[in-house]
């Protein structure tokens, strides 16, 4: 959950947030020890439950940078030993208490920024340091009142730094349940579907291999010309007996525009709609995917694919075309270039099972009746879980090869059981990478990430990534 509508009590004298922000600059916890070492049971126990691919190496994924400094379910609500897992400070405890008294016992995490300098391998052993930017005025948000209480983490393991962790946390009173009937805030609007197509009796087989990921075409048995789009008759000789047959799915790129106007709801405008030439003679309209409309050209190889849409469009399978091969040095990354979008269904069990392999134990991630007295109707996933899917999700983009840098996230509205996810995600900045001239062409790609369900925004932020050079080597481990 996020930073929902906040506005500041201005009016209103607040001599709590006085006594708050006296603890601005203070240390949260000092030279902490991880609860455990670094260790690939809990790599590969966090990887499944994300879905995120093993790194190869048997190192760990950077998004597990918080991870490793969580305490567990049976921490003391008071460290008073520096070498203790998740001892906090007395200033941090007494921040944290004074909010307590005065009713602020609910708790939820809004932002989360991470750098990485290097990846953390099996056996190495993490310490830290944190401390207090910054307590916000009292805010009033869509959850309760509260204040916004901001951390930063230096992550060290062998003396060394290895990332950075920048945590903002709402620790807030609940406010009142809803009595009006009226809808929660941030509910998707109406009038964002996209339009349906016609199907008609000339033209329903099509669909029907649609649904079924089949791209078909009409060949007249009479003189054995094919067809596309599908007709009653054939355009060469007339005769009505026809067979359907799959297409291959390659083809180039015929001819294209790009749709700027009029700017429909469903649609994300400039994007490249293109008439694709198929292997088979046959051509079809349809709009490129996975990449920026500038890149669009005459001659693109391109394939097909079947975007199965989500949200107020669940249930629509369009035909899309993506270009034929992997984009590489030899055809850079552009910015406006797009990722290719990732549903991810928000299970129970991913909720659950990705707060437990992050070591988050806080009750409104796993019990539904402890969430509803904190004003959820419903458990939501934790900010770890996101964070991960959020790297994962730029992880299997950008491949094995590449090193995420930073990423960078801000919650919105709740993923909750029974939504999708749907990450999407754009080329903002493209440069060379620091390590250009010592290990080969490698660049850093910035890239703007969203993912969104059937209620809005669920996550927005920025990851920076190096992606290697021709011989691999573009980014520093």
């Amino acid at each position: 959950m996020g930073e929902p509508a906040a506005g500041r009590d201005a009016d209103v004298d607040d001599p709590l947030y006085e006594r708050l922000a006296s603890y601005e600059g203070q240390p949260a916890a000092t030279a902490v020890r991880g609860r455990d070492p670094v260790n690939a049971p809990m790599i590969r126990h966090w990887c499944e439950a994300l879905g995120h691919p093993l790194p190869a190496d048997g190192s760990a994924p950077p998004t597990m940078l918080q991870v490793w400094t969580m305490a567990g379910l049976t921490e003391p609500s008071r460290q008073t030993d520096d070498d203790a897992p998740g001892g906090r400070s007395a200033a941090y405890e007494g921040l944290l208490g004074a909010l307590d008294e005065a009713g602020c016992t609910s708790v939820v995490a809004t932002n989360c920024e991470q750098e990485y300098v290097r990846t953390l391998t099996p056996g190495e052993e993490i310490v830290f340091d944190s401390v207090i930017e910054s307590v916000s005025p009292r805010k009033r948000t869509g959850l309760g009142t509260g204040y916004f209480v901001t951390t930063r983490m230096d992550v060290r393991a062998g003396g060394t730094l290895v990332g950075t962790h920048r945590f903002r946390i709402l620790k807030y009173r609940p406010a009142e349940p809803r009595s009006t009937g009226e809808p929660p805030a941030g509910r998707a609007r109406k009038g964002n579907r996209r339009p349906r197509p016609v199907i008609n009796r000339d033209n329903a087989g099509f669909w029907a291999g649609v649904e079924r990921e089949q791209l078909l075409f009409q060949r007249c048995t009479a003189c054995g010309t094919a067809r596309f789009p599908w007709l009653p008759g054939c355009n060469g000789c007339g005769a009505r007996e026809w067979t359907a047959e799959e297409a291959s799915g390659r083809g180039t790129v015929h001819s294209f525009v790009v749709m700027h106007h009029p700017p429909f709801p469903a649609f994300d405008p400039p994007y490249a709609v293109a008439l694709v030439e198929l292997e088979g003679g046959v051509r079809i309209v349809a709009q490129l995917a996975g990449i920026s409309y500038r890149r669009a050209r005459i001659g693109m190889p391109v394939r097909v694919d079947f975007a199965r849409l989500e949200g107020e469009d669940q249930g629509l399978v369009l035909p899309v075309f993506r270009p034929a091969d992997p984009v590489g040095d030899e055809e850079p990354v552009c910015v406006g270039d797009a990722l290719p979008p990732l549903d991810v269904p928000v299970t129970r069990t991913l909720i659950v099972a990705g707060a437990l392999a992050s070591r988050d134990f806080q009750d409104v991630h796993h019990d539904a009746e402890a969430a509803r007295e904190r004003g959820s109707p419903d458990i939501f996933m934790n900010i770890l879980t996101t964070n991960g899917l959020v790297g994962r999700y730029v992880s299997e983009w950008a491949g094995p090869a590449a090193r995420l840098r930073r990423v960078a996230i801000r919650l919105g509205v709740p993923n909750r059981p029974g939504d999708t996810m749907t990450l999407t995600g754009r080329v903002t900045a493209v440069r060379p990478a620091p390590a250009a001239e010592e290990h080969g062409p490698g660049r850093t790609v910035e890239l703007s990430i969203r993912g969104a369900n059937a209620a809005g925004d669920h996550v927005t932020g920025t990851v920076l990534v190096e992606l290697p050079g021709r011989d691999g080597k573009g980014a520093r481990g």
